[in-house]
């Protein structure tokens, strides 16, 4: 069955095709750009090649990017500005970042988690940008993807509060939905979303996850603001992908 939105978005992608227009300034590009960004938006993305990052008790982090203007513009035409196939684009930066990684064995059989939106936000939205993120990634990697978590109650928004204000904000407000407990139960989880500030989303999201019995919790997210800002050489990202692009 093709539903209304898939219509409107075959008709924009026509009329608007996805791939010379890059994800991040709106320049024109040709196809064979790397992750459909333009010179100047390569070179300034704060590409991430760390190792994980302990964020709590439970949880790991790991990011494909720090988090500024370039990053943001990405995010922001995705959600707001209703790009959804940046998303595919995104689950592309994804897998490679996993592949490239010196624990990619370790996430081969995790199962992939979108961290969810509370059911009236996303329907305003239409869509929760991190599953369709997660969707993409299990397409690009071979990896299980499962839609395990429900967000019970409505939170506040976020931005603006502090940690402590963050914490005591999502307290409580995930759950594993009962029909997918024996999923998650034993397996390594990966969860998956756009952004990270403090971690104490997918800190809520691990405790709902580890309570029904999963093994070891992990979030990748696209960008993070924390800890170090230091930017991986293009090249060093994505060596030969730059290489035949013609930059």
């Amino acid at each position: 069955m093709i539903f209304p939105g898939e219509i409107k978005e075959e008709i924009l992608n026509l009329v608007y095709p996805r791939n010379i227009y890059c994800i991040c300034c709106g320049n024109i590009i040709d196809e064979t750009r790397t992750y459909s960004l333009c010179d100047h938006c390569m070179l300034h993305i704060s590409w991430d090649l760390a190792p994980t990052r302990v964020m709590g008790p439970n949880l790991k982090r790991l990011r494909c990017t720090g988090y500024g203007i370039y990053e943001r513009s990405i995010i922001f035409a995705l959600k707001y500005d209703e790009h959804k196939y940046i998303a595919e684009t995104i689950g592309e930066i994804m897998r490679d970042r996993l592949e490239r990684d010196s624990e990619w064995e370790y996430y081969r059989d995790a199962l992939l988690v979108p961290v969810p939106m509370h059911k009236k936000k996303e329907r305003r939205r239409g869509f929760n940008h991190a599953r369709l993120i997660a969707e993409k990634l299990s397409v690009f990697s071979g990896m299980e993807m499962v839609d395990a978590l429900i967000r019970i109650r409505e939170t506040m928004p976020m931005r603006g509060l502090g940690p402590e204000e963050r914490i005591s904000n999502i307290d409580g407000a995930m759950e594993v939905k009962p029909y997918l407990s024996k999923k998650v139960a034993g397996r390594k989880i990966l969860l998956i979303d756009d952004f990270c500030t403090t971690g104490s989303t997918g800190g809520e999201c691990a405790r709902a996850l580890l309570q029904e019995g999963a093994k070891e919790v992990r979030i990748l997210v696209f960008a993070a603001r924390i800890g170090d800002q230091s930017r991986a050489p293009v090249d060093g990202f994505d060596n030969e992908a730059i290489d035949n692009s013609d930059y």
